[in-house]
């Protein structure tokens, strides 16, 4: 499955404002295992049956990638519907609302209905009108619940684990994506502790409960021999954006670093942040700067490709035309881009009326990065006001009150600050053999 990364908020001290804290720790972990089952069965409910049905059809054919000449099909059913089930209480129905979680706790609501795209096999999303399989009507949680649902809502840590020791009725798992251990308890899986033994490979989702964890579901268990491609695909997750490496506050301080040193070389290199021109220009510049800062560090990488081939629509500028620009961020680091030029008309006078519908496509692309718009308004401001109140369809936006704020909120939260380096890893050299 693909793993996401999430930070961990750490639970209230106050035993007055957390009604956790009145609780032993062996309370707690019953309170957490008896209301992580009975989110499970919440989404498993009659009602729900369509909703978890698109889930499986999803993983099935997008995400769950098993061998179904080696792998017995009732496992396989198994776990795709295991993993229907965690998307719908912990991630969210796939391209659509927010999950159970966060719906029970009021930080997200169903996505509105319409038009769909689907995958082989049938909808990856609800039909128009169709509840995406979150709603949390009729499942009443009391203050101690809600408070350990504000815990679980960035979804806990799922990812890979090595068991590291076994301590009376827990597990301490060694994370490979972020080095971090982590205390975990039973849960409401199924797995006992004579099942698990120093150096064995597993992956599941882990749920916080104060300073320990539970298995959200049973973990997948791997034989020890698998150890290599459990770690290749690992290796391959680092790259994701957010990276689950950042979880480590050692790392992640680390990589900022790094990439502010990067930012003052690139600034000595060129005398700007900026670097604009033809291809080939753009390019030797980058070539230039790659020599000037070496190798990153022996964890970290430079992004294996670092261009935008993203294009605004041609009927104001022909893309052939456009100026390429290398542009490096004191944290996200450095992109080079393709439609820079295109995006810089935008927001030079006068303004004329295709600019600020092209901006409005911009705005709504995820991808396209914040702080390169701030960037531009920076150094055009002549007219953001009336550009961005129109692109926006906002009429009393105002650029100096208004744009941060609307830069901000248009990016995922999950990586919005993270060092725009990707980690290579030391898992590589530390658990493969040498070749």
């Amino acid at each position: 499955m693909t793993w996401t990364r999430h930070a961990i908020s750490p639970a209230a001290a106050d035993p007055v404002a957390d009604p956790l804290g009145r609780l032993t720790l062996g309370e707690r972990l019953a309170l957490a295992t008896r209301l992580e089952s009975r989110l499970v069965e919440h989404a498993l409910r009659p009602a729900n049956a369509d909703a978890v049905r698109r889930q499986v059809e999803y993983i099935g054919s997008q995400v769950l990638d098993l061998d179904a000449d080696t792998v017995d099909p009732g496992v396989r059913d198994s776990m795709t519907l295991d993993g229907a089930v965690d998307m719908l209480v912990h991630s969210g129905p796939h391209g659509t609302g927010g999950s159970l979680v966060h719906r029970i706790l009021g930080t997200s609501s169903a996505a509105p209905p319409g038009p769909v795209p689907r995958v082989a096999g049938g909808h990856a999303h609800p039909p128009p009108g169709a509840d995406d399989g979150t709603s949390p009507a009729g499942l009443v949680v009391d203050g101690a619940e809600r408070a350990l649902l504000e815990q679980w809502a960035d979804g806990g840590v799922l990812g890979y684990f090595i068991v590291t020791d076994l301590v009376d009725e827990h597990a301490v798992l060694h994370n490979l994506e972020d080095d971090l251990e982590y205390r975990v308890f039973t849960g409401r899986s199924g797995i006992r502790s004579v099942a698990l033994a120093p150096g064995l490979p597993l992956s599941g989702r882990i749920l916080p409960v104060g300073a320990a964890w539970i298995f959200a579901d049973t973990p997948m268990v791997f034989s020890p021999d698998s150890i290599v491609e459990v770690v290749r695909g690992v290796v391959g997750l680092l790259a994701s954006a957010p990276c689950p490496a950042y979880r480590n506050p050692r790392t992640l301080a680390r990589a900022r670093e790094l990439v502010a040193d990067h930012h003052r070389a690139f600034r000595d290199l060129f005398g700007d942040v900026l670097v604009e021109g033809t291809a080939m220009h753009v390019m030797d510049c980058y070539l230039r700067f790659k020599d000037r800062i070496g190798a990153p560090a022996e964890e970290f990488a430079l992004l294996p490709s670092l261009r935008d081939e993203r294009w605004l629509p041609d009927d104001a500028a022909d893309p052939d035309d456009a100026a390429f620009a290398l542009v490096h961020h004191p944290v996200k680091g450095l992109r080079l881009l393709d439609w820079y030029g295109q995006l810089r008309e935008v927001h030079t006078a006068p303004l004329t009326p295709w600019k600020p519908q092209r901006l409005a496509q911009v705005l709504a692309d995820p991808d396209v990065p914040s702080w390169v718009l701030a960037l531009l308004a920076e150094r055009h401001p002549d007219h953001l006001d009336e550009l961005y109140r129109a692109a926006s369809g906002r009429p009393g936006f105002d650029w100096a009150r208004d744009g941060a704020a609307l830069l901000r909120d248009r990016e995922p939260a999950a990586g919005r600050d993270e060092p725009g380096l990707v980690m290579a890893s030391t898992i590589m050299g530390r658990v493969l053999p040498p070749d």
